[in-house]
């Protein structure tokens, strides 16, 4: 049954989203830094035209370019931090649900349910068992 959260924990669900969200950023953000340079150090090289990873000659041994291209592609982490962590907020921000049929939307709060309910945010909603 769905029943109307409290303010509290209103507070308590935005904040464990929006932990969520820099975790899944931070997440996507140091897997992408470490790809990057573990494949140029390595001596690929993408080219984006045809999408396919080329061998390249730099100078140096892959030791000597692996801190040169990680200092070089330290801005992947925060720009993949900060847009993924936006887009997951955003995502959690339209969930929607009816509490008389159980039924799930998306960016529709306020909007009649074929149960004559109305939608509701998510986050104003909580789950309990009868």
């Amino acid at each position: 049954m769905w029943i109307q959260r409290t303010p509290e924990e209103v507070t308590r669900w935005q904040k464990a989203t929006r932990k969520e969200a820099r975790s899944h950023g931070l997440l996507i953000g140091v897997s992408a830094w470490i790809i990057t340079v573990v494949v140029l150090s390595s001596g690929w090289f993408v080219n984006f035209q045809s999408g396919i990873a080329v061998p390249t000659s730099f100078a140096g041994t892959f030791w000597v370019r692996l801190p040169i291209f990680g200092l070089l592609a330290s801005p992947i982490i925060f720009i993949a931090l900060h847009y993924e962590s936006k887009k997951v907020l955003k995502a959690a921000a339209r969930l929607t649900i009816c509490p008389q049929c159980d039924t799930p939307g998306d960016d529709n709060a306020g909007a009649s349910c074929g149960c004559d309910g109305t939608f509701v945010p998510q986050c104003s909603m909580k789950w309990v068992e009868k």
